[in-house]
């Protein structure tokens, strides 16, 4: 008799203000496979992101959509629920002595919300992760810590209980509740430095950190790390929407970026188009001018202020690598030219170094023979559920 039958999740549902996905994956010898992506509409006004109170304002046609998304699943049955980075606060905290007790970590890093972000998370989960600095990691005891950065994220009682309300009444058991730009992050982490020992094998003058942003929908989140650490964050609330003639928009024509066909970059093909590539040519969007606009004002003023606020006195390392990965279908045409990226960094003080943009590529079984049948603008959406089930 199985007196735990609630198993590791297959399914990952993630929201939008628009629509709800459900990312299903298989689990065959030991791997993970995107198996199929479904979708349904939300009408307007049924989800405001909010970090500050609850989302569903017309909860009653929440649950009806999500019954209609599952209904043909033998429930009731375990997922993983994703949800924006907008839901939740994140914040990265450094301390010059951190305790080794999990109880004694969560009142200190209670007091840095309350403190630093006049968060009551009292009210709140909390989440975090501890890191090292890799130049200290090996000179540090095991039972002491010193010089820690943690990074934190905390949501509010009442945002993620109504979410997981919501998922009970459709017959679905959330085990696991994250959110998507973080699960993103730590997805591609290793891919990053996979890229960067590649770069470091190559050139003299290596890095010792990078820049990484998520594009959504509900905006950005910019993630930027050194030495193992990371040091900033900042997540952007841009309400991004496509034109609403954008399904006649023809992303292969000349000016546009010239995308593999029904295909997606590998790991080897990032790094190659990394070298040297200053993106010279203006890009088309499906999106209007002033969400590009507001997006690109909103990227370069980040960049800026975390080179200006984190890289001053004289450093000698900067991150010279961005990388992006947006779970929109055309979201690298929201992002500013390479040109733009370079003018802003040396306006902050790197004047040797050319930042190179890095597209990162989708997860490698994104191309097997079953996606074939997925609509490709569902295949990007399916980022952050798949993300989330390769956490939980």
């Amino acid at each position: 008799m199985n007196l735990f039958p609630i198993n590791q999740p297959t399914l990952a549902l993630s929201i939008s203000e628009e629509a709800l996905f459900l990312v299903k994956v298989k689990n065959p010898w030991r791997t993970t496979r995107l198996h199929a992506v479904d979708s349904i509409s939300l009408p307007s006004g049924v989800i405001r992101l909010s970090s500050a109170k609850s989302n569903i304002e017309n909860l009653e046609t929440f649950v009806e959509q999500l019954r209609n998304l599952v209904k043909p699943l033998n429930t009731p049955i375990s997922i993983a629920l994703s949800l924006p980075d907008l839901c939740a606060r994140t914040s990265i905290f450094e301390f010059s002595t951190f305790p080794t007790k999990k109880s004694e970590q969560m009142a200190m890093l209670n007091w840095r919300f309350q403190e630093d972000l006049k968060l009551d998370t009292a009210q709140s989960r909390l989440a975090y992760d501890v890191y090292v600095p890799t130049s200290l990691a090996d000179s540090l005891e095991e039972k002491h810590s010193e010089q820690v950065q943690v990074l934190g994220t905390a949501i509010r009682h009442e945002i993620a209980e109504q979410y997981e309300r919501a998922c009970l009444d459709a017959n679905l058991i959330p085990i696991s509740l994250s959110i998507s730009g973080l699960d993103t992050f730590d997805f591609y982490q290793q891919t990053i430095q996979e890229i960067l020992e590649s770069e470091d094998r190559r050139s003299p003058n290596a890095s010792s950190g990078a820049m990484f942003i998520f594009m959504s929908h509900w905006g950005f989140t910019f993630f930027a790390f050194h030495d193992g650490c990371p040091r900033f964050v900042r997540t952007k609330a841009i309400t991004i929407r496509q034109e609403v003639n954008a399904e006649a928009w023809d992303p292969l024509t000349p000016s546009a970026f010239q995308e593999q066909e029904q295909s997606f970059p590998s790991i080897e093909e990032s790094l190659q188009d990394s070298q040297g590539s200053t993106n010279s040519t203006s890009v088309v969007s499906p999106y209007p001018s002033y969400t590009v606009t507001k997006v690109e004002k909103e990227v370069l003023a980040t960049i800026q202020y975390y080179m200006e606020t984190f890289f001053q006195d004289g450093a000698k390392t900067f991150p010279t690598n961005l990388f992006v990965v947006s779970d929109l279908e055309f979201g690298h045409t929201l992002l500013p030219s390479s040109e733009k990226i370079q003018e802003t960094a040396m306006a902050s003080g790197l004047k040797n170094s050319q930042i190179q943009v890095n597209q990162l590529p989708s997860p490698t079984d994104f191309n097997n023979y079953e996606m074939r049948a997925i609509q490709e603008s569902h295949l990007w959406s399916a980022l952050p559920g798949y993300a989330s089930l390769r956490r939980a």
